[in-house]
């Protein structure tokens, strides 16, 4: 099924084509229209972290204590069901981004093949901004584009 058009949750409407500039990358997609599961599971090794870094006055990339976590996160309850008939086949996870985390998540007590159960606050589905190489008189050059939908959450949750 292809979508034909996606709803903002935006109160403001904005015209893309009064030759005014917008940041797409802050508007925020109504929920309803897409298929998010309620509750997660994730696997240990499935968990990544990375470091923000921003330039100093000096123009070095300097950590900022903060921390990017991506965590690829399947439907619990498909996952129950795929248990429960010895299936191992659990569909694609989702990959949900929380930003500007002052502390990560010690997950030492899971094994890797494990499902650890995870609860997020406040999902949020946005544009995401990806770089693309495109053709403008007959060379290739690199275009910023929004062409994929990124899924944030504000906090999570380990554990029931």
């Amino acid at each position: 099924m292809a979508v034909k058009k996606l709803k903002f949750n935006n109160i403001n409407k904005i015209s893309l084509t009064d030759g005014s500039k917008h940041d797409l990358g802050v508007l925020k997609f109504d929920l309803s229209q897409f298929k998010i599961p309620k509750d997660f599971v994730i696997l240990k090794n499935e968990v990544t972290a990375k470091a923000e870094k921003e330039k100093n006055r000096l123009g070095e990339l300097v950590e900022t204590g903060l921390y990017n976590i991506e965590f690829k996160a399947y439907d619990r309850s498909l996952v129950e069901v795929a248990i429960t008939n010895n299936l191992t086949e659990y569909g694609s996870p989702i990959t949900i981004t929380i930003e500007k985390q002052d502390s990560l998540t010690i997950l030492d007590d899971y094994e890797d093949d494990e499902f650890i159960p995870l609860t997020f606050e406040k999902l949020t589905v946005r544009p995401r901004k990806v770089q693309r190489k495109v053709y403008s008189d007959g060379k290739s050059v690199d275009s910023w584009q929004f062409a994929e939908l990124r899924v944030s959450a504000d906090s999570y949750k380990v554990g029931e």
